[in-house]
């Protein structure tokens, strides 16, 4: 079976790495990721910051939910063909997890994000997150401060550093005693990342969990069906794979799950809304340095991987 490189990716100009690859006529854009402080690691992913001094387009990957505050400048979200893109409701939002791609551009800004785990869902926002799934509200007061007035202390902070510390306290702040649903939470976490369930069933006698209560449980705190994660989880794994291994044998790369190539091409165009031709084609001006980043300061490339840490 052949590469990735020989099946997906048009040859790049001599010289040129992937890491190099920007629209024509654009400045890249910079992305930065930061720890939160370590009694916030079960909850936050990590905190980063999208800084493009112009134009940019990109495409998210399947996430858990996510937090956003845009600082300066725009940004459209809409469906992968560019299509009905639009701003978000407010500068404040909350991202609902999500199990498709989004297209999303912008004329240059600066936005800073909260990546949220699924505990961390359950523990800051608390709603019933299949009521967000795939969704971009207004942020409102959920983290107990009006959005608008957290967006502007932001935008007033000198640095990233500042920022994380404002952050941190709010978050510090907010953070409340574990319910009492959080260990079955965190089984539940655990297992999707450890990718060893394939069906649904194996996924609750791993959890010890009757099914109904699992599905009660992932739709309310992880947005979507038990059958619909494992799904997405297994994609995830093999594009973690995929981005970095282009010239690597494609039977290498595609998860162990995946019945054969065709079958993985199935699913990448369920979740990115195009082919892995199309997609390996485009600049991913945004998500590969946050992949690079991601990985090198967290050790995973996308957030729907994310092992928290201590």
């Amino acid at each position: 079976m052949g590469s990735l490189r020989d099946v997906f990716w048009t040859k790049q100009s001599a010289g040129e790495s992937m890491s190099d690859r920007v629209a024509p006529g654009r400045a890249a854009p910079d992305v930065r990721f930061y720890l939160p402080a370590p009694l916030l690691r079960s909850l936050v992913t990590s905190y980063y910051v999208v800084d493009a001094p112009g134009p940019l387009a990109d495409f998210t990957h399947p996430e858990w939910g996510n937090i956003r505050f845009l600082l300066v400048g725009d940004m459209r979200f809409g469906s992968p063909d560019g299509h009905d893109m639009t701003p978000p409701p407010a500068p404040a939002v909350i991202f609902g997890p999500t199990d498709r791609t989004r297209r999303f551009d912008s004329r240059g800004g600066l936005t800073i994000g909260i990546g949220l785990t699924p505990i961390g869902w359950l523990s800051l926002i608390g709603s019933d997150a299949s009521k967000a799934a795939n969704a971009i509200l207004p942020l409102g007061d959920e983290l107990g401060t009006p959005g608008e007035a957290l967006r502007q202390t932001l935008a007033a902070a000198q640095d990233d550093a500042a920022m994380v510390a404002i952050l941190d306290a709010l978050l510090m702040a907010r953070r409340p005693e574990p319910s009492r649903y959080h260990d079955a939470v965190a089984k539940v976490q655990q297992a999707l990342l450890d990718g060893k369930a394939d069906q649904v069933a194996e996924l609750a006698e791993a959890v010890e969990m009757e099914q109904r209560t699992l599905h009660r449980v992932c739709r309310t705190v992880f947005g979507f069906s038990p059958v619909r994660l494992l799904r997405r989880q297994r994609f995830l794994r093999t594009l973690a794979k995929v981005r970095d291994a282009l010239d690597q044998p494609l039977g290498q790369l595609i998860d162990s799950q995946y019945y054969d190539q065709a079958h993985f091409n199935r699913d990448f165009k369920a979740y990115m809304g195009m082919t892995p031709m199309t997609y390996f084609g485009t600049p991913r001006e945004v998500m590969r340095r946050a992949a690079e980043q991601r990985n090198a300061l967290l050790g995973a490339p996308v957030q729907g991987l994310h092992i928290p840490r201590k």
